[in-house]
């Protein structure tokens, strides 16, 4: 075990066509970000095109076995069922590879939905057939191609191809969050649990009860006492599917050697799996470290919650081809997992309608083969206080229809491993200064994402919140990394462990949590898409989500961003200084809530 830190450290589905609607705008055209400089015509670009079905009969076939209510519901396909109904035609595929034969690209392949062409050439090429200039830009330190205008679909394949993505490149971030300082020295302690330690010499902002210390992170037992898990339950005869950038060679040793400290079984080398597919690669600035990071929170929230599943890590060769990750294991027939873990996003939606279209059309096919799809909600708030910002902006993939979007909460475990707080994640940092409490500029310490889409137009099953748009998150777990669990990895030769949060964590815990409830049913029955479900179980009034509001309470901590210098500073929760603020019922930081005991029980029924 660990030692303590005294010791060391719903409604009905024909509507649901809208879901793949996108708003009318400039929205058209990609940003240009960065400056940039033309990309040389002998420059090799490899091609995705997305080809035509009925975009409304996908969309409404899939809503259809997602919502509880429906004929379908639960009557998910398998893989041969969705290509051969949701395919392209085969004359639409013979047409698009003699367009594209003639116009000089190498056709690669189609894909085994049949939905996706795989296309290779150069710049030159590209730019003569898609009518757009293409530009090397710089996007989060990422050095990625952009496109100045939105690629144009040839005529004589328009009806034929219903986006071509891979002009531009996106890039995601790990959702990934960790505390400025863990104390633990000089009479000053992170806390075992809520409370235990509180530093007494600092002005009590809060009641007893209701101020700690930071946390020295949670252990295994008591991360799954948190979600009411007993001994039994161990997600047998489930595969658990994590999509991340990288991989790590460590990531095996690091997660056992942590399980060691952190009394959780160890993983099976037979029981953990690395699949790369064949991506093209190589962009440059992508963060390494915190992917790193990101797979060992992962695969150890995994493990830790469903120790009996088996997990599968799909390995993007980098930042900008995570989507490609997530299409390629959707149509791998030899990975049969039906939950998909994603703690990344696109920071805002991305102002690319190819990219969307192509992106929600992998998604739509996962929700009719039975995948459920899992995406981090973010961390940066309502992303407005983000540099280049215009104001509050959804996630992506999050904001998806075909994804259930994951929040977070602060959450204190008391020392019965009783929940004695919990609150949505939206912290505010202040500094003591001359014995009071100065609230800090900018005052945002770290918060979930939420609120509406600007693209995405309002899904059937959530037909009761306001406004016209896909709203996020559907719901909720831990996220606060200052309340965070307890990880360890290694980066440049040196192990590490400690406190580690973000709604990366929140992601892989809603989605373990569905794997053991889907064991607990010997494996007979699966959930999907499960969003739908828990919008249809609140409206019916049986919920199995655990309604999280406001509360007042603050978390005492020696810094709070990288490069402070230490000292006393506190964490207001769920302040609300931006527009995002937990609430009773439906909340943007939250959704419906946080698993209570029902969800093991009633999410799959």
């Amino acid at each position: 075990m660990r030692r303590t830190p005294l010791a060391a450290a719903v409604a009905a589905a024909a509507s649901a066509a809208a879901v793949f609607a996108l708003a009318p705008s400039a929205s058209a055209t990609p940003a240009f970000p960065g400056g940039g400089s033309g990309v040389p015509d002998s420059a090799p670009v490899i091609m995705t095109l997305t080809l035509a079905a009925d975009p409304s009969a996908v969309s409404a076939a899939a809503a259809a076995v997602s919502t509880p209510g429906s004929p379908t519901f639960g009557r998910h396909l398998n893989r041969s069922q969705v290509r051969d109904r949701y395919g392209a035609d085969p004359s639409q595929v013979a047409r698009v590879t003699r367009w594209a034969s003639k116009a000089g690209f190498r056709v690669v392949g189609l894909d085994d939905t049949r939905s996706r062409l795989t296309i290779t050439g150069n710049v030159r090429q590209a730019r003569a057939a898609f009518g757009t200039q293409l530009h090397d830009s710089s996007v989060a330190g990422v050095r990625v191609r952009t496109t100045a205008s939105a690629p144009r679909i040839p005529a004589t394949v328009r009806g034929d191809v219903r986006a071509v993505s891979g002009l531009s490149q996106q890039v995601a971030r790990p959702l990934i969050a960790r505390p400025a300082a863990v104390p633990n020295a000089d009479g000053q302690y992170c806390s075992a649990y809520w409370a235990q330690y509180n530093k007494a010499s600092v002005p009590q902002k809060y009641p007893a009860g209701k101020q700690s210390n930071v946390l020295c992170g949670y252990t295994g037992p008591q991360l799954r006492a948190m979600y009411s898990l007993g001994s039994s339950d161990r997600g047998q005869g489930q595969t658990v599917v994590i999509v991340g950038a990288y991989t790590s060679p460590t990531v095996l040793a690091d997660a056992n050697a942590t399980f060691a400290e952190n009394g959780v079984p160890a993983l099976p080398a037979d029981q953990f799996v690395v699949k790369q597919y064949n991506l093209p690669g190589g962009a440059s600035g992508c963060d390494r470290d915190a992917w790193t990071a990101e797979q060992a929170l992962d695969v150890q929230t995994v493990h830790t919650l469903a120790p009996d599943a088996r997990i599968v890590y799909v390995a993007a060769p980098d930042c900008t081809q995570l989507e490609e990750a997530v299409a390629a294991v959707i149509a791998d027939p030899s990975v049969d997992a039906t939950v998909i873990s994603a703690s990344w996003g696109i920071v805002g939606e991305p102002n690319d309608s190819a990219y969307l279209t192509a992106t929600n059309t992998i998604l739509a096919r996962a929700a009719l083969l039975g995948i459920g799809f899992y995406a981090g909600s973010g961390d940066y708030g309502d992303n407005s206080s983000l540099e280049g910002a215009t104001g509050p902006t959804a996630m992506f993939p999050a904001s998806s229809p075909w994804a259930t979007a994951v929040g977070g909460t602060s959450t204190g475990l008391g020392g019965s491993n009783q929940v004695v707080m919990q609150t949505g994640w939206e912290s505010a940092a202040n500094v003591l200064s001359r014995g009071a409490w100065k609230r800090l500029s900018p005052p945002l310490a770290g918060g979930a994402g939420g609120g509406p889409s600007h693209f995405f137009d309002k899904p059937s099953w959530q037909a009761n919140l306001p406004g016209a748009k896909r709203t996020v998150p559907d719901v909720s777990a831990l996220a606060d990394p200052y309340t965070g669990f307890y990880v360890g990895y290694t980066v440049g030769g040196q192990y590490r462990a400690g406190p580690i949060g973000g709604t990366s964590l929140a992601t892989p815990i809603i989605a373990s949590l569905t794997a053991v409830a889907q064991a607990r049913t010997g494996g007979i029955a699966v959930v999907g898409l499960a969003a739908p479900v828990l919008y249809a179980k609140a409206a019916a009034g049986r919920p199995i989500v655990t309604d999280v509001t406001h509360t007042a309470a603050g978390i005492w901590t020696p810094a709070t961003a990288a490069g402070q210098p230490s000292g006393d500073y506190l964490l207001d929760l769920d302040a609300g200084v931006q527009s995002l603020k937990t609430g009773p019922g439906y909340d943007p930081v939250t959704g419906l809530g946080a698993p209570g005991p029902s969800y093991l029980t009633d999410l799959v029924s």
